[in-house]
């Protein structure tokens, strides 16, 4: 009977034992990987598992969909002042809200210095002199 040579094809050193012992150790914990998602954290048979992921991206699309669904159209987003009504560039629609705020600050501005003070309203008889703030 023939005995069976259990000599390596190539020999391995020392140097190399210990850096693959230190490589083995090193090596992330199966936990790790599946908080990296490098592993798949499933219990369901490997032969399943593509099944599995290809069903819970149908699952998210639908709920997208519904979710979608849901969303309140750009008309009623408008009417509640939520979005502006304009036709604009986007690029350009920040510039006009800005020139928006500066017209309306300059007619703020317009009005308040044609006001009337206080002493002019008295003499219309439109305030009481006990109205007056000193």
């Amino acid at each position: 009977m023939q005995s069976i040579d259990e000599q390596p094809i190539s020999p391995v050193s020392d140097t190399q034992k210990s850096t693959l012992a230190k490589q083995i150790a090193s090596r992330p914990k199966a936990d790790e990987l599946v908080e990296h998602n490098i592993l798949m954290d499933t219990h369901v048979a490997p032969a399943l598992q593509a099944t599995e992921r290809e069903l819970q991206r149908h699952r998210l699309a639908d709920k997208l969909d519904k979710k979608l669904q849901l969303r309140p159209e750009a008309q009623d987003l408008m009417n509640r002042n939520v979005l502006k009504s304009t036709s604009l560039a986007p690029a350009l629609q920040a510039k006009q809200a800005e020139l928006e705020l500066s017209m309306r600050e300059d007619s703020l501005e317009k009005k308040l210095v044609g006001r009337p003070n206080p002493k002019n309203l008295v003499e219309q008889h439109i305030l009481n002199e006990d109205e007056i703030t000193p």
